[in-house]
């Protein structure tokens, strides 16, 4: 069962200025971008192959696979985002590196949370 975790948030800004933020950001961090438009991101970060060679112990919270989704509904007070993050890791045991997981979902979502200056 994948490691999941998501946020709704409110942002005060509109959709396309959304999408140029988080682009940058994922770009930062050396993401692949599977769709990016006005209503939907999705991308690809870490290596699936460097987590299973080296193992979810050994490697790095950012070399983890992880798949990254925000959906945007924009309207005339801002746009609200459902923002999800999953594991990106396919069949196979995860023991030992829920937390691990867990950890770096929470850093990505803070860094969402701080470049797009969600509301609280």
């Amino acid at each position: 069962m994948p490691i999941s975790e998501t946020r709704k948030w409110k942002v005060a800004k509109p959709a396309a200025e959304i999408l140029k933020i988080v682009r940058v950001e994922l770009l930062r961090k050396d993401a692949t971008l599977l769709e990016a438009d006005s209503r939907r991101i999705e991308a690809v970060l870490g290596s699936e192959a460097r987590t299973r060679l080296l193992g979810g112990f050994f490697v790095s919270k950012e070399t983890l696979p992880v798949k990254l989704t925000l959906q945007m509904n924009e309207s005339a007070s801002g746009t609200e985002i459902d923002a999800t993050i999953q594991d990106n890791f396919g069949p196979g045991i995860r023991t030992g590196m829920v937390g691990k997981y867990k950890e770096y979902m929470t850093n990505l979502f803070n860094l969402l949370a701080a470049v797009l200056d969600v509301q609280s």
